[in-house]
């Protein structure tokens, strides 16, 4: 089979492999979808462990299973999770299922970049979902990244009515537009420094778009009232967004820092300021179960139209051309890989 070898972000290569042999209780799914994350082009950390098939957000169809897999059937169209948690330590038992040990060290095999992966026994029980017929592959393939905001909108207890004020406005912060709008949110602001991101933001809802170089504060405020946001999502590693993003949070608000932090990046907090002000500070990252299920449901039922952020579509041979697309984040969003053609 082809997969497409990662060893740097101006070198990826398409190589032979045998297809995965599987075990009784494992499956082979053909991918048919799989989306390029913004942290597959985090050069700093993937070339640590290059060469290696990367790929995480993937859907496909199972062509074969092991004699033990009941759950499944070869043909059935599903969702893969790449990690998945053990459910039962006391991360897991506390809500904290994306530090968990076993989420951390489950993957499949070899990634979502390949034309077949081997899904492993821990991940057939507990990370393959069906996709509903009304889901399409390529849908699928972004239940992963949704099912992310999902879980850092849910750790924040948004509520409906709230201003949100999404901080770059890459994939992941259009994801938190969408669903902050599904959600009901009162008013959305959106803020990057690319004119193509703000325009794709303004067109998927957000009700203001400010530019990083104009005075974010007082546009925030004539946008809500005189008041600031209730919920930043930081949605980009830069330094000087995250130095800036306690200036939008009203008081009693919460700032959750989603996106990967850039390689040794700090940020200087202003302890008195916060507590004086009591707002809260989140981090989230994956998600949990749940959170897919819920993506699922978003998905299925068309209230978060994922498909309106897929703006590449590329078959195997062209995934070089994709990462260069994801990495210069200047006329692109979501690039979606379909390692069959």
């Amino acid at each position: 089979m082809r997969v497409a070898v990662y060893y740097n972000n101006r070198d990826i290569r398409i190589e032979e492999r045998p297809k995965p042999q599987i075990g009784p209780e494992e499956l082979l799914v053909q991918v048919e979808a799989s989306g390029i994350c913004g942290s597959d082009v985090m050069e700093w950390y993937r070339i640590k462990k290059a060469p290696l098939v990367l790929g995480h957000e993937i859907a496909g169809r199972i062509v074969s299973k092991g004699d033990k897999v009941e759950k499944f059937k070869v043909g059935d169209r599903v969702f893969v999770s790449h990690h998945v948690p053990c459910n039962t330590c006391r991360y897991c038992l506390a809500g904290h299922h994306a530090v968990c040990e076993t989420l951390r060290r489950t993957n499949i095999d070899p990634g979502g970049f390949s034309e077949f992966i081997r899904v492993p026994s821990i991940n057939v029980d507990r990370g393959v979902f069906l996709l509903p017929d009304s889901m399409s592959f390529e849908e699928g393939a972004l239940i992963e990244p949704l099912a992310c905001t999902v879980r850092a909108l849910r750790l924040a207890r948004f509520q409906p009515a709230q201003t949100l004020m999404v901080v770059g406005c890459g994939v992941s912060g259009l994801l938190f537009i969408l669903l902050a709008r599904a959600l009901g949110a009162g008013r959305i602001a959106a803020m990057d420094i690319n004119e193509y991101r703000l325009n794709f933001s303004k067109k998927l809802g957000a009700n203001a778009v400010i530019h990083a170089n104009e005075n974010v504060q007082d546009k925030l405020r004539q946008l809500n009232d005189g008041w600031l946001a209730d919920l930043v999502t930081i949605c980009t590693g830069a330094p000087s967004a995250v130095a800036q993003s306690w200036q939008y949070v009203e008081r009693g608000g919460t700032i959750v820092f989603f996106a990967p932090p850039n390689n040794g990046a700090d940020a200087n907090i202003p302890i008195a300021d916060l507590w004086k002000n009591e707002v809260t500070i989140l981090t989230s990252y994956a998600a949990a179960p749940s959170d897919i299920t819920n993506a699922m449901e978003l998905i299925g039922s068309h209230k978060i139209p994922v498909s309106d952020i897929i703006t590449h579509r590329m078959g195997l041979k062209e995934i070089g051309k994709g990462f260069q697309l994801v990495e210069k984040a200047q006329d692109s969003l979501k690039v979606i890989i379909n390692p069959q053609n």
